[in-house]
């Protein structure tokens, strides 16, 4: 990978003060389009100990505006973070629209040194550098710019400035594999060339930068975010041109995808709504499910096992009134519900995902949405709030998150609530009749109502394509409010007794 790196290039000082002259100002104004934009921006700085990464970094806020950037760095993990899926702690800090983050190491400079180190193996570095790709491409994918560096020198240089840190004490060692892999140049440059061949690619591409000479490397370094930013901002104006100058109708109904299969029953109208619970057996049965689930989020909580539970399904389906039965019987200090409306400014702003990685639980923790990550392949794609590419490409990449929070030990359960459209109805009126339920009833939920098929079809094929083995969607008949509550239950308490290795309900 770097043998044939021509190194020891320089920039005399003349020409140095010239050319930052110019790319200073083009640098500036880079970010300016960038932020006018609304394009997010990522650079990640990685590179052999010695080559001035931090003075890179330094370099970056001084040519730019410091108000539209935020230095990150990743050592140690907290215990925030090792409490959570590995993404989540790069997740929260990714800019948002117009904004520039620059990471330090970015999501690769600890996995390379542990690899380095032999921490690591290499099969499992090879998995975590699939995993970066995927990760980029959906942030690529969403408009967001990523620029990455590994700042190189010989191993004869790096032994020399090795030297020079240790007599004047400026070695500092943030992590518990820095000392070790700043002794192992080989290594260190094995994992590093193992990992660029492995996640090169055309959305997030490395840059390898000869940084032997200072001012080569910055001037190197600033002309590569210039370029990157530039030919963003030149493909948002022409995107934006080409949607000005096409007309669409959003009030029209959409066409049907040349291809598509015609459906003519869902899968939601399989669903027996007759099933029913007594209620002389409803109270019974209710208690001893929370007294059930009562003992086992506690051992959960115990062990460090967390769970995520999602409720989508019909406006007036009940699925507030399952939440609340199901949250009594759970200790409240470990439990959030979070409800899901329309974006704020700032989740608007980042990528769609962000929102939810942000309220991921920690180990033991437990999480329930009302209304979930789903929202983009339902009410954006009915509405026409989201291009037909992004809530396509959606698919596999809600496949993708749920994988992560699996991957991490979380209990994932996806719950849809089904009701008829004669049962709504009828819910709304009595919602309307109702005084302390007339705050439950919106003109958007009739609205919605209008658009039935519509959302029935975006069901049935985000049930096709999100129904995994590992996470599939629990379709609870809900006409009866006490059979859905139970139901709901039931299958929270037998995916606890699965990951706690009991299973006697299973």
């Amino acid at each position: 990978m770097f043998e044939s790196a021509v190194l020891g290039r320089t920039c005399p000082p003349q020409e140095y003060e010239t050319l930052s002259n110019t790319l200073r100002l083009r640098l500036f104004k880079a970010q300016r389009d960038a932020r006018a934009c609304g394009i997010p921006v990522v650079i990640s700085v990685g590179g052999v100990d010695g080559t001035g990464r931090g003075a890179v970094i330094n370099l970056l806020s001084e040519w730019m505006d410091a108000k539209g950037i935020r230095n990150h760095t990743f050592w140690t993990e907290t215990d925030e973070e090792r409490n959570r899926p590995e993404e989540w702690r790069f997740w929260r800090r990714l800019p948002g629209a117009g904004e520039m983050g620059i990471f330090l190491g970015g999501w690769y400079g600890e996995a390379i040194r542990k690899f380095c180190c032999g921490e690591m193996k290499t099969n499992a570095f090879d998995l975590l550098m699939q995993r970066r790709t995927q990760f980029e491409h959906t942030l690529a994918a969403s408009g967001m710019v990523i620029i990455k560096f590994w700042l190189h020198i010989s191993e004869k240089e790096h032994k020399k400035r090795l030297k020079d840190r240790l007599e004047n004490r400026k070695l500092h060692h943030f992590t518990p594999y820095d000392r070790e892999s700043a002794k192992n140049y080989a290594g260190l440059v094995k994992a590093a060339g193992r990992a660029i061949t492995l996640t090169d690619r055309v959305d997030a591409p490395w840059t390898i930068v000869d940084a032997v000479d200072a001012r080569f490397r910055n001037i190197a370094v600033v002309r590569t975010i210039i370029a990157a930013i530039e030919h963003a901002v030149e493909q948002k104006k022409a995107e934006k041109a080409k949607a000005e100058a096409k007309t669409v109708d959003v009030t029209a109904p959409v066409a049907a995808e040349d291809g598509a299969p015609t459906v003519e029953m869902s899968a939601l109208d399989a669903v027996d709504l007759s099933r029913t619970c007594p209620p002389e057996l409803y109270k019974k049965e209710l208690k001893k499910l929370q007294d059930d689930l009562s003992d086992l989020t506690y051992r959960a909580y115990r062990k460090g096992i967390s769970s995520t539970l999602l409720f989508e399904g019909w406006d007036a389906a009940g699925k507030g009134g399952a939440i609340r039965r199901l949250t009594a019987g759970i200790d409240a200090r470990i439990t959030r519900v979070i409800p899901i409306s329309a974006p704020s400014d700032e989740e608007l702003a980042h990528h769609y995902l962000w929102r939810f990685w942000r309220h991921v639980p920690m180990d033991g923790f437990i999480t329930i949405y009302d209304r979930s990550w789903y929202g983009r392949v339902l009410v954006e794609r009915v509405e026409n709030l989201t291009a037909q590419a992004d809530w396509k490409r959606a698919y596999a990449e809600l496949n993708d998150f749920e994988a992560r929070l699996q991957g991490h030990g979380n209990i994932l359960v996806k719950y849809w609530l089904h009701i008829s459209s004669e049962e709504q109805l009828r819910r709304f009126h009595e919602r309307e009749s109702t005084p302390w339920k007339q705050y439950k009833i919106t003109q958007e939920d009739w609205r919605n109502r209008e658009k039935r098929e519509a959302y029935l079809k975006a069901a049935d094929e985000m049930f096709a394509r999100t129904s995994t083995e590992q996470a599939p969607w629990h379709i609870i008949p809900a006409e009866d409010k006490k059979f859905a509550r139970l139901e709901v239950l039931r299958i929270y308490r037998d995916a606890l007794e699965k990951a706690l290795g009991r299973g006697r309900h299973s």
